[in-house]
């Protein structure tokens, strides 16, 4: 099947009365700095501090009585875990999730809290994910991804509904990219009903297979050092990086070195706290990463607040 701005619509319908209309807000200081009209899309205000219950939610309630008593499977470095494991409480099945070593503690208490049986395994998101599909084998739960799925996809795509309902005029949305779900949805639903809106992502300089993959026009190794956007390390899919290319108009690279003043800056400003995978956005921008002009009107979306004060403090 391929995938159309209809399961965009279908999802939106499914998640009414699941997920919040997240607010979308002018940002007076960032729009003064940058010398554009910058609004901001606060999916860090959604059901457990990220974007990811829209998809986790239209994919699992898509799922049978049978597969939902099978239980259900994931690997994630965090808000995809714990989104999963939320929406696995409330429909009743039991969830397992796999991360990675190194996943900030707030995301692997969260996940036990919501019910979930954490396993720590693997350096990363991309080993978690092998140990995860070997054990998939075994235990015959559901697989959930985390960006490679129709239904997650469409579910992250009605982000993208809001924005354009609220504010038509906009010019452009800049969104966060780890695995590609979130931009896949985005970008197919505005260049559908938009095609002049540029949509644009961004990664961190860290946090950056997304970008090389885009460049290359095909899936190429990238190697994933420490990264203050732990929720942007790891790989894509072959889907993800087909939608993109299609779809969006460029990906750029926010400094690593200036996510952790861009936090501090969104948390000053604006009174919100966001995560390093949530604020590329904003530090792209406010770093002259995206040119942008006076007339813009420019909507980024900031996707996650699930931030581990601990490992803040570890970036110098």
């Amino acid at each position: 099947m391929v995938l159309t701005a209809v399961e965009i619509l279908k999802a939106r319908k499914n998640l009414e009365g699941l997920i919040y209309h997240t607010p979308l807000t002018h940002s007076k200081n960032l729009s003064a700095l940058c010398g554009a009209e910058i609004h901001m899309k606060w999916e860090s205000l959604q059901k457990t501090g990220s974007f990811k219950p829209r998809g986790a939610f239209n994919k699992i309630t898509s799922l049978t009585t049978e597969e939902l008593s099978r239980g259900i499977i994931t690997a994630s470095s965090g808000n995809h875990a714990m989104a999963v494991a939320f929406v696995g409480r409330k429909v009743g099945s039991r969830t397992t999730v796999i991360m990675p070593e190194n996943t900030p503690r707030v995301k692997v208490e969260r996940c036990k809290a919501f019910g979930a049986k954490v396993i720590l395994r693997g350096a990363n998101y991309d080993e978690s994910l092998a140990y995860c599909e070997t054990l998939c084998s075994t235990i015959d739960s559901i697989y959930v991804s985390a960006f490679d799925d129709d239904k997650v996809i469409a579910g992250q795509g009605t982000i993208g509904c809001e924005i354009l309902e609220e504010m038509p005029e906009a010019d452009t949305i800049i969104v966060p990219v780890g695995g590609g779900g979130l931009i896949s949805g985005i970008s197919l639903w505005t260049k559908t009903v938009a095609p002049n809106v540029k949509v644009i992502g961004a990664q961190s300089t860290s946090a950056s297979t997304m970008y090389e993959c885009f460049k290359a026009k095909e899936i190429v190794d990238v190697p994933v050092p420490f990264t203050l956007a732990d929720g942007l390390a790891g790989g894509i899919s072959q889907k993800t990086l087909d939608l993109s290319i299609r779809y969006v108009d460029e990906i750029v690279l926010a400094e690593e070195k200036k996510l952790k003043s861009a936090i501090l800056w969104v948390l000053k400003n604006e009174s919100q706290l966001l995560e390093g995978a949530g604020v590329v956005g904003v530090a792209a921008v406010m770093n002259g990463k995206i040119d942008l002009t006076p007339d813009e009107k420019v909507v980024i979306v900031n996707s996650g607040r699930n931030l581990d004060l601990e490992t803040l403090n570890l970036v110098e």
